[in-house]
């Protein structure tokens, strides 16, 4: 019999496996919290690239291994402001927006098409999330104010 002190490194492995138990948490909690953690740049070091693109704005893009749970991963950053001022591309999402914004999400119109509103309290309470053709986008107040203005009038509540 091996002694329990040997088994727990091959616990912790699989606890923190991708797509294990800990991945799926109640009320998508923990999707949550990865794509806030993809946004703000905790993935960046294994982007398949990194890119300036003018303007101040920086570009991350994962096709390999992305850190969401979907095809590709596309993140455009102000690289002054990168917590307040980011965008996902999310391209053939396994999740719902519904899943990524909650249950309280607020349905909203804009000129690109239905998004959702997280709703107050959300950590992610400051971004829409928006459905495309490929997939979902998710954008911040502070990237809609510079790059995309027309996108301000659904984050009134």
């Amino acid at each position: 019999m091996r002694p329990a002190y040997l088994l727990l490194p091959l616990l912790l492995l699989t606890a923190c496996k991708p797509g294990g138990a800990a991945r799926e948490g109640a009320g998508g909690e923990d999707l949550v919290a990865r794509t806030l953690f993809t946004a703000t740049g905790s993935f960046d070091a294994q982007a398949d690239s990194r890119e300036r693109i003018g303007g101040g704005l920086r570009r991350a893009v994962w096709t390999t291994r992305p850190p969401l749970e979907a095809l590709s991963v596309v993140v455009q950053y102000d690289s002054d402001a990168r917590p307040l001022s980011w965008m996902l591309d999310i391209r053939s999402p396994r999740f719902t927006a519904r899943e990524l914004a909650g249950p309280d999400a607020q349905a909203v119109t804009t000129l690109q098409g239905e998004a959702l509103h997280p709703a107050t309290g959300s950590r992610l309470q400051d971004t829409l999330i928006l459905t495309t053709a490929t997939g979902l986008r998710v954008v911040t107040r502070g990237y809609a104010t510079q790059e995309d203005a027309a996108l301000l009038p659904a984050f009134r509540r």
